[in-house]
């Protein structure tokens, strides 16, 4: 007996032992598993995402450097703001870069980037959804319409400027203002706004001819944000109050009653929201008056126009709560524009001293011109003019150099109506650029030229899917991810 249950027990052992290297060989191929294998294998797929609400922010002209330029300038200028003046959408969890070069330039025009940031695709400077060999090429307002969504295209810039048409049109001419509009009223794009409609000198054409061909359409157009936004199963447009204006007001130069991209964006927003109610919607905000600032090098207009957009992605980041598992906010730029250096010189940064210009460079120039106009003009009077908007000489102290130069430039310049900075948008007083121009480098904030840069632009990402765009590094990254997150492939 004992024999034969000294024999069992062994067998029992070696089972026991048996079972215990088995457990350590399966421990060592989990821990294999787990350094070759990625822990995302294991999870559900990624495509199950319930994304129903898409944003998409393009701040044209935004460069790194403009975003925490503004943020410092309004701790300093505008302590009343929350968290310290800090932009709604820097504490997204995706925080990263991506470049901008077009198809043939390391330096891009907005055609060929906003047409990278809607299709997915390289194309040549001043092309509008068309690849480098002119054939058009999906966006993604198209993608998600043949999903039944609805579709939204905002800018304070012309409706069929650049960054906004490459949402909807596909020609090799940024440019043919008229073709690009006949596009848009074609379009099945539902709510559209913009500052005013462009239209080519040569086609003899006005903006109110145009309304007129899209209301004709079927399309109601109309100039108040609050009745757009109220807009029950028609296609709206909705425009600023002037026609005649190219794009909408500086921030720094507007009354209270101007209309702006808040203003806009809210209605799309209420509109999208209600007509979209059993579908989705994707809207697209151009914070377009960025690149116009950056262009003319002015520093302060520059932020408040930030601000502005800032101000527009808060109110997606409110509807973001109210579906927080249905919606994605994605905010970029189609390139950085003037080369803006913050802190350059001395290892500080004075932002405080912005805190007194009261207009925008372009406005200072008007004001300028009607000095001239009204008849002989003194250097105390320029003085006056250049205090009272920029705060030079009385809040801002100026080193000699800078006042010699400014008595120069008056001299020389102001007095005989000589030449102006010309820039892509505007062609202003060089008293007004050079003043603006000293008070930037008073706050230690500079530029390196009024034109695009190769620099590499911000992205930033909330909601669902963010986190498929940590893999983003170029421009024709994002909307690929988008159309990834909704459920298919762009392009």
């Amino acid at each position: 007996m004992w024999g034969v249950s000294k024999n069992m027990w062994g067998v029992k052992m070696n089972k026991m032992k048996g079972v215990a290297r088995l457990g350590r060989m399966v421990a060592v191929v989990v821990a294999l598993l787990s350094v070759v294998v990625p822990s995302e294998a294991f999870a559900a797929p990624r495509n199950k995402s319930q994304v129903k609400y898409v944003f998409y922010f393009i701040g044209d002209g935004l460069g790194i450097n403009h975003v925490r330029g503004a943020e410092l300038y309004n701790a300093k200028v505008h302590p009343e703001m929350a968290n310290g003046g800090e932009l709604s959408f820097t504490r997204f969890p995706v925080h990263t870069f991506i470049t901008t070069h077009s198809a043939t330039s390391l330096v891009t025009d907005s055609a060929a980037a906003g047409t990278a940031l809607a299709t997915g695709v390289k194309t040549i400077n001043g092309y509008l959804g068309v690849d480098a060999e002119e054939r058009p090429v999906k966006n993604i307002t198209e993608f998600v319409k043949e999903r039944g969504w609805k579709v939204g295209i905002c800018s304070n810039v012309g409706i069929n400027h650049a960054t906004p048409s490459a949402f909807y049109a596909h020609c090799k001419k940024r440019s043919e203002y008229n073709y690009i509009i006949d596009r848009l009223i074609e379009s099945d794009i539902d709510f559209m706004a913009g500052s005013t409609i462009l239209s080519c000198s040569k086609s003899g054409l006005k903006a109110q001819d145009i309304v007129e061909q899209a209301r004709a359409a079927g399309i109601e157009v109309l100039q108040s944000a609050d009745r757009a936004a109220e807009v029950r199963n028609k296609r709206v447009m909705l425009l600023s109050d002037s026609l005649d204006r190219k794009s909408m007001r500086f921030a720094t130069d507007r009354s209270e009653s101007c209309p702006t991209i808040v203003d806009f964006t809210r209605a799309a927003i209420r509109y999208l929201e209600r007509e979209a109610v059993d579908d989705g919607f994707m809207l697209m905000v151009e914070g377009g008056h960025i690149d116009y600032a950056c262009h003319d090098n002015d520093a302060v207009t520059t932020f408040e126009e930030i601000n502005d957009f800032s101000a527009s992605i808060a109110m997606a980041v409110e509807f973001a709560e109210r579906h927080p598992d249905q919606t994605l906010i994605v905010v970029t730029s189609d390139h950085e524009t003037g080369g803006m250096a913050i802190g350059y010189s001395k290892y500080k940064m004075n932002m405080e001293r912005l805190a007194f210009q009261r207009t925008s460079e372009e406005q200072l120039t008007l004001k300028m011109q009607h000095m001239r106009e009204s008849g002989k003009v003194t250097w105390e009077d320029m003085q006056q003019l250049l205090s009272d908007y920029l705060g030079l000489w009385d809040k801002v102290t100026l080193r000699k150099k800078d006042e010699e130069t400014l008595r120069r430039i008056f001299r020389d310049n102001f007095l005989q109506e000589g030449e102006k900075v010309v820039g892509l948008y505007t062609s202003n007083e060089k008293m007004a650029a050079e003043a603006v121009r000293i008070l930037n480098k008073r706050a230690y904030v500079n530029w390196i030229g009024l034109s695009h840069t190769g620099a590499q632009v911000p992205l930033f990402v909330k909601g669902v899917g963010y986190e498929r765009f940590m893999e983003c590094f170029d421009n024709t990254d994002v909307p690929k991810k988008i159309a990834e997150v909704i459920g298919g492939e762009l392009n």
